[in-house]
């Protein structure tokens, strides 16, 4: 599969190795930073020149391949494949490839149309095996790369939630492959290394689900490697995942200071309370500078409360953390939806 983008560099895979590989356009035939421009003015001319580039044994670019096409019509490419040392040579032959309906419907992220990420996604190999929360059964679904869910058919909305934790595997596998151009050139032995992503339930009420989204520390190139975590409040009874940001008076602006008279920015009740709580917020921890800075995601909630994940900048993400707060410590500060989701907890 190939993919030409205005707005990336051309790249292809086998998919027996499902590895990006990129084409770009030979050097010195155009400046360098004008590489996307070149390859949608190829589109026009119908003239492709592309010299295909892996990474090398120091992680440098190496060319392995040259590409010569031409477009014979709107929908076909033809040419031919040239080792670099004008040696072997291989035919060429391109048709535009066409989305399935379910894939064009569901976003998939990705640098390239969905119809190129159809072929990695058919020959994903899932492994299925039973798993439980507390008194509740369902099953952890296995990917190379990731791990998701499936809750049992008979629950309320199963086929909704089912939906979207599949939906989520499938990205994983994209989001994998558009990484593995830079895995292997730095940081990792392999390009083969799987992601590691998993979508795990932390809190099952008969109201709500909690699932928590983690991918580990993985290097896709740049200066440094990549991590997440966030969570998905899922509700029962309306089959979607819900804003937990509503629960909270002002929703997200809930955290915004605002200006004192004399035009001095003041921490709003709510962020001086996470602030305070905040278990690196303790003398001698180099964190307790860098408080001021740091980001709130969306709260998901816990048998006793709401549990804000923080988030700071890359060279102090070691101060990321949970803040869990009750909800006696939140009443001022919830919605009216706040304080009925909060009463599903209460005893």
């Amino acid at each position: 599969m190939v993919c030409f983008s205005d707005d990336s560099q051309a790249q292809y895979y086998y998919l027996r190795h499902r590895r990006n590989i990129a084409l770009v356009p030979p050097q010195g035939a155009v400046d360098p930073r004008d590489k996307p421009q070149a390859i949608a003015q190829a589109w026009k001319t119908g003239d492709f020149r592309l010299d295909e580039t892996v990474p090398g044994p120091n992680g440098e670019s190496r060319i392995s391949g040259r590409w010569m096409l031409q477009a014979t019509s709107p929908t076909q490419i033809t040419g031919t494949w040239t080792a670099p040392d004008e040696g072997k040579a291989q035919p060429i032959s391109l048709r535009k490839a066409i989305p399935t309906p379910a894939t064009e419907s569901a976003p998939l992220g990705g640098d390239c149309e969905p119809a190129f990420y159809e072929p990695l996604l058919a020959a994903m190999r899932l492994k299925r095996e039973p798993a439980t929360i507390g008194s509740h059964s369902y099953q952890t679904v296995s990917s190379e790369e990731a791990t998701t869910l499936q809750v049992p058919a008979e629950l309320p909305h199963a086929k909704a939630l089912n939906h979207l934790a599949m939906q989520w595997l499938r990205r994983q596998s994209v989001l994998s492959y558009d990484c593995s151009a830079g895995r292997g050139s730095r940081g990792f032995a392999s390009s083969d290394e799987p992601i590691g992503s998993t979508l795990t339930p932390v809190l099952w009420t008969d109201a709500y689900l909690v699932l928590q989204d983690s991918m580990p520390e993985i290097f896709c190139g740049g200066a440094h490697g990549s991590s997440s975590l966030s969570t998905i409040t899922w509700s029962w009874h309306k089959g979607r995942a819900v804003d937990t940001w509503a629960w909270l008076q002002g929703g997200e602006k809930s955290l915004i200071a605002h200006a004192s008279k004399s035009g001095q920015p003041i921490a709003s009740g709510l962020k001086r309370l996470i602030t305070r709580l905040h278990p690196r917020n303790t003398e001698g921890d180099d964190c307790r500078e860098v408080l001021d800075l740091m980001s709130v995601q969306a709260p998901y909630p816990s048998a006793k409360g709401l549990v804000f994940n923080t988030d700071f900048f890359h060279a102090m993400r070691a101060c990321n953390d949970e803040v869990p707060l009750s909800w006696k410590q939140l009443w001022p500060y919830l919605s009216t939806e706040g304080r009925a989701a909060a009463q599903q907890f209460q005893p």
